[in-house]
This record gives structure tokens, sequence and C-alpha cells, in this order.
């Protein structure tokens, strides 16, 4: 029997409104097993974890940040837990970063600056200037931290207390927005990691997989945020560090991968009111930032580009349906009714889960009802990165190609 446009837009509406009803069963989920960085209880004040012996050492790669340094290390200094090692990499800095870290220098003595060397060849910059800095650690324990990232008073001795748990974790800070483009973009990445990613097979393996396809595929189960990762020193230098990663352009999703390898055990958290970031602060910034790293976040091109199917099928074709609903020829009422039904229910659930996401950051709420220029902001970004793939073009970031 010959399948009518009409019939195929059920179909596709229909797919629509099941994928949006299983990722919606998914973040519940993850709102259990993604949660808050967990408070420090009252007997903690004298938890040895607070001791000499447990020195924690914090790892700042910079490169031109003069407008986020003060914050950042103010937010070091104010930490309840005290004994904490600064250590900043100025990778060859050409703003006034140098000048921040020499006066710091002269008021701190847990401050220790180091200049950043030429980047070798095999090297991206980022993973060169955290690998000169995990050289120079000497401490049990340590974080690698963004220069863009600050921390509420208790941050650092929450994590300690986290990494007697943990071998590693990650946290996904609490993302401060300010212009348009950054409330309309930026929350789109922590929509996709709790609607996507299924967190509790971070911890252990699924029932579902045999043993013998868990070993192969158990790092695909792995998801980590590179403005904020902490590690027992022993496990980072056993998975080979940066060094084994130096030329990754997602080297916090390399790293994640290693652990899981090695058969370490890794923590995942969202830093709502504890781990704050403003990534990018302009149009051009988050179009750039995002630029350099969202083609190398998938396993290759192929894969890149059936998500890209995948999302024009389940978040804009739905919106397109209702627009043009009034031209298509449906070949009976029950048809029309349930297209559009499914069609408006696709797009209300994933309103939702924005809305849901939007709440629990703080962030402004109207975005959520935008959340579909966001997906288009995606697939155009998608569109120039294939473009540049196939042409040749280097991108760059901070003055250097990735």
């Amino acid at each position: 029997m010959e399948t009518t446009l009409s019939q195929l837009l059920m179909v596709l509406m229909s797919f629509a409104l099941l994928f949006h009803l299983g990722t919606s069963l998914n973040y519940l989920r993850n709102r259990k097993h993604i949660s808050c960085i967990p408070q420090l209880c009252d007997e903690d004040t004298n938890n040895p974890i607070n001791n000499c012996d447990t020195d924690l050492s914090v790892c700042i790669p910079c490169r031109n940040e003069e407008q986020n340094l003060r914050k950042t290390l103010d937010s070091l200094l104010d930490q309840t837990k005290k004994n904490i090692s600064i250590l900043i990499l100025n990778d060859q800095s050409t703003d006034g970063t140098q000048s921040i870290l020499d006066e710091y220098l002269l008021k701190y003595p847990n401050i220790r600056v180091f200049q950043g060397k030429d980047k070798p060849e095999d090297w991206l910059g980022k993973n060169w200037a955290c690998h000169q800095l995990s050289e120079q650690v000497s401490t049990k324990l340590m974080v690698f931290q963004d220069a863009d990232v600050w921390l509420s008073p208790t941050a650092l001795e929450r994590i300690t207390q986290l990494l007697y748990a943990y071998d590693a974790l990650t946290v996904w800070p609490h993302q401060k927005l300010l212009s348009f483009f950054e409330q309309l973009i930026i929350p789109s990445v922590y929509y996709s990691l709790f609607t996507l990613f299924p967190a509790v097979y971070l911890h252990r393996k699924p029932k579902w997989l045999p043993s013998f396809l868990h070993s192969r595929f158990k790092e695909l189960f792995t998801a980590a945020n590179g403005q904020f990762m902490a590690f027992n020193k022993a496990t980072y230098f056993n998975i080979g560090g940066h060094y084994a990663v130096r030329n990754d352009v997602v080297e916090d999703m390399a790293l994640a991968r290693l652990v899981k390898r090695s058969n370490h055990s890794m923590g995942m958290y969202h830093g709502q009111q504890t781990i704050f970031c403003r990534m990018y602060h302009s149009a051009n910034e988050v179009w750039d930032g995002f630029g350099k790293n969202f083609l190398q976040g998938f396993p290759n091109i192929f894969t890149f580009m059936l998500m890209g199917l995948l999302h024009l099928l389940v978040f804009i074709l739905p919106v397109i349906i209702l627009i043009i609903s009034c031209w298509v020829d449906y070949a009976t009422l029950s048809e029309l009714v349930i297209t559009l039904v499914f069609a408006s229910l696709s797009v209300l659930t994933y309103t939702l889960q924005r809305l849901s996401l939007d709440r629990l950051f703080d962030w402004n709420p109207m975005y959520s009802l935008l959340h579909i220029f966001s997906v288009i902001w995606f697939q155009a970004l998608a569109i120039r990165l294939i473009w540049n793939k196939l042409s040749g073009r280097k991108v760059k970031w901070k003055g250097r190609p990735i």
C-alpha cells in the first residue's frame, strides 16, 4: 500500500514523541545520579581530611585571563580548607595576566606561578599547560580548574571529602549566564547531559549489557567537564595524566575514558551554588568556543551527522509540522489530529525538560521557550564545522590552531 506524506509525518511524530518520553525518564533518573556536591556535616569540621597529610594542589592554566583571574584567586584564598597549594601556569599570555599574578605572589605564600614553556608540535595548548602543572604537584590530591571558574568557601573541603570515596571526579559548574547567546546556547550542553547521558552506568554495569560487551564498550558510559576535574595523584599518574591525552581536543572526556578503562572509580556532580563558571561573554566567543571542540566530541563525522539528523527530526520537524499543517493534505482527519497532537506533545515535553533544568540552575526560564533556536544554532555550527573539515580549514582558539 502506498505511503502518503501525511502517514510519513504521523510516523515521524510518533518517533519524536517516543524519543522525548524516553529522554524524560532519563532526565528524571539523572536528577538523582548527577547530584549537587554534598554539603559538609557538622562532624566534618574536625575530619582528618583537612590536616596537613591531605594537602590539596589546585592547578590553573592561564592564557590571557586578566578579566577572570582575580575572582578565581580570591575564591581560592577564601576557602575554609586552608592547606591548599595554588599552582598557576602563565601560558605565554599577552594581556595583563602576569601583572595580576605578580600582585598576588607578593601577598600569598601558598601561590606559586610558573611560566609556560614553548608548546611541542604534538601537544595541544591546554593539555601541555596542565601537564607542566602536574609535574609540580607534591600533594596526594590535585584539582585542575579553569581560570574562569570560582568556588564557594566550602567547595574544596567538600571536594576533598569526595576524593576519599572516588579516585577521580568531575564537576559540571553552575554556569553564570548574562548575555543573550550565553542564556540561549550554553544550557543546551547541560540539557544534552541530563537527557541523553545514562549517568547511572558511570558507576555500575548495565544489567542488559553482556559482560563481554561491557568490557569493550564501558568507556562509552563516561562524561566529564574539564572546567573542574579532581584526582588522587596516584590515579592521575597511573592513567598517564595529560601526557596520555596530549593531542585530544576533548581532553576531559579522554581522561574520563582512561579512568574508566583502568577500573578506577569516578564521581560526577553538578556545581549548583558551589562551583561557578562564566564560559563566554559574547556571541562570537560562544560560536568560537563551541566550534573548537563540538565536532571532536563525536567518534567520527558519520556519528556527528547522524546526531544532527536526529535533532532535526525530533526537535525542529515537530515545530515545522505545527506551522505548515494547514498546507499539508492529510488523507484522514485522524491522521491530522494524531500528527498535530504528537508534534505538540514533543515540543511541550522538551520545553518542560529545559524549564526544569533552568530552574535547577537559576537560569532565566523564558529561554526554555526558545530552546528550538538553540537547536537550530547548533545545526548551523555543525554545517560550518563539516565545511571546515572538508575544506581543510583549521580551527583556532586563543591564537593557536587546533
